[in-house]
Order: structure tokens, then sequence, then C-alpha cells
């Protein structure tokens, strides 16, 4: 519970070390004042970075580069800035190193449904060092699950730095993955999964490729069995080898489906589902709805 809330602790901490750092020189007589040391409307503005970053949909990636701009364009802004530079500088670096530090706080393991059992995988060599994250994969066989086609099961539980609020957390990270391509260093594991259980073409991890599919952007979830009714956030990709056959989008090999969940604390859990071309859940239930229930209710 406490890592929940250390990245914000660290913006106070880095306030507080402001304040001192500039009393130091001052006279005796003077006194460095919290509302008015940062210049006009500045320790509101921090308070507002700090909710925002709770409250928020996209947190500072928001209200960051609104201030700025804010600042930039008002001339009392311009003024504030030059008369109160020290410790409106200070106070921004430490929201960077906040930033950038509270994206290394450890996760929650990723959701792993008894019905599922052991993972295949509790790593992944190749996903990203930044921000945290921890990953389980299940290779699904055949006959598997009461289920008679390969699937490749991911589950993952990531570190948000710049939202710590679930409101539209999912949503922001879903657009930002896929404007940074960071899904494919976590999918390098699945495509080396399903290269190796497939014998009809091969799978080259360094030639594949995610398309955006356009579908709604969540789907409901509902279950009476196991007590699920639950709109979630979805996005479903093409997966595409370049390697096969000669257009530049590359030859459809399967589908990638991303079901993504959010809590206070700036965690968000994923599940990913990856299905060769073939599968019959491509046609009559493209929602995968028995195994995300599965990982909704755990």
């Amino acid at each position: 519970m406490l890592g929940y809330f250390l990245p914000t602790l660290f913006l106070g901490l880095a306030i507080v070390f402001v304040v001192l750092f500039e009393r130091r020189g001052l006279e005796e007589e003077e006194i460095f004042d919290w509302r008015t040391g940062f210049g006009p409307m500045g320790f509101e503005a921090l308070l507002l970075t700090i909710i925002s970053l709770w409250f928020l949909p996209g947190g500072i990636l928001v209200v960051g580069p609104l201030m700025l701009l804010l600042s930039a364009v008002s001339p009392a802004g311009r003024l504030a800035w030059s008369e109160h530079k020290r410790p409106r500088v200070l106070v921004s670096v430490g929201l960077v190193v906040m930033l950038f530090a509270g994206g290394f706080t450890p996760v929650s393991a990723p959701i792993s449904p008894s019905e599922w059992g052991q993972p295949l995988f509790t790593e992944n060599p190749n996903a990203p060092m930044y921000p945290a994250g921890e990953q389980y994969t299940w290779l699904v066989l055949p006959e598997q699950f009461g289920d008679t086609d390969l699937e490749i099961l991911q589950s993952l539980s990531l570190r948000l730095p710049y939202q710590y609020g679930p409101l539209g957390a999912e949503s922001t990270a879903f657009s930002l993955a896929s404007l940074f391509n960071m899904e494919q260093g976590r999918l390098n594991q699945a495509v080396e999964l399903l290269d190796q259980q497939l014998s009809a073409f091969r799978l080259d991890v360094d030639e594949m490729k995610l398309l955006s599919m356009s579908i709604e952007t969540t789907h409901q979830y509902t279950s009476s069995e196991h007590s699920v009714d639950e709109e979630v956030q979805v996005r479903l990709y093409e997966l595409r080898s370049l390697s096969i056959g000669s257009d530049k989008d590359g030859v459809k090999v399967g589908e990638v489906l991303c079901v993504g969940t959010s809590d206070w604390g700036g965690e968000l859990d994923i599940l990913v589902i990856v299905r060769p071309i073939g599968h019959p859940g491509l046609s009559n239930d493209r929602f995968s709805h028995s195994l995300v229930i599965d990982w909704l209710s755990d």
C-alpha cells in the first residue's frame, strides 16, 4: 500500500526541501511564505499537479504541458517565472525525479486465474525496464480449458508513473503504447511460442507488425456464475508477418486481443490473448469471453 503513495511523497519532500533551501538565503527576520514563495498561484499550481496525478485522465501528461503553455503565453506568467525562477526550477526538477523514480516502484503480481494452472513463464527478458512491470505467460495447447485450438495468454501488471488514479488510465495507456510502439517488446515472447507451435509457416519476431483493428474500444463481459458484470477497455490487433508475401503491411497470421483494467495507485492490469489465423474464436468469439471472465473474476 505504501508503494501507492511513494511518488506523491517524493514530490511533497521536494517541495519541503525547496522551502528549507530558500529560507537559508533569507535574513533572520524574513520568512519564505509557502503561498507566495513560488510566485502568484505557484503553490496552488503545485497542489493542482498532485491532485491531477490522482484524479485527471492522463495525469501529469495533461496538466504539465497545459501549465507550461499558460506560463509561456501569459505576460504575468512569464514575469512570475523570472522573479521566482529558482524555487520553481527546483520543484520542477523534483517533479521530474518523482516521475522517473516512481516508474521503478514495484508492482503487484499479475492476475493469475487458478483455472489456468501454473504459467509457463513468469518473466519476459524482452520487456522494457521502465516502467516497472511483471508478466506471466501461458501456452494453451489443444484440449486444454475445454478448447481445441492454440492460444497464448499473457497477464501483465504495469506501473503508470504519470497517473495514480483509475479514471481513463487504460485508454491513455493503450494510446501511449500504440504511439511509441511499446507493445512489440512484450509481444516477442508470445510470437516465439507461436512460431514453435505452428508448422504451416515460420514467424520471425523481428519481422512482425501489429495493425490496429477498428472496433469498439470497450466491451461488456457478463457472467452470473462468476459474478462478473463489467465494461472494460479492449483493443484488437491483426498480427502480421512482414516476411511472408509482398504486401508492405505483411500477411495476417493471427489476432491479438488486449483487455485492460486499473485501480488506485498507478497500476494497470492487462490481459493479452494471441490466437493464430484459423482459430474458430476469431469468427465466433472475437472477444474471448470465457478467458477474459476467468481473468476478471480472479
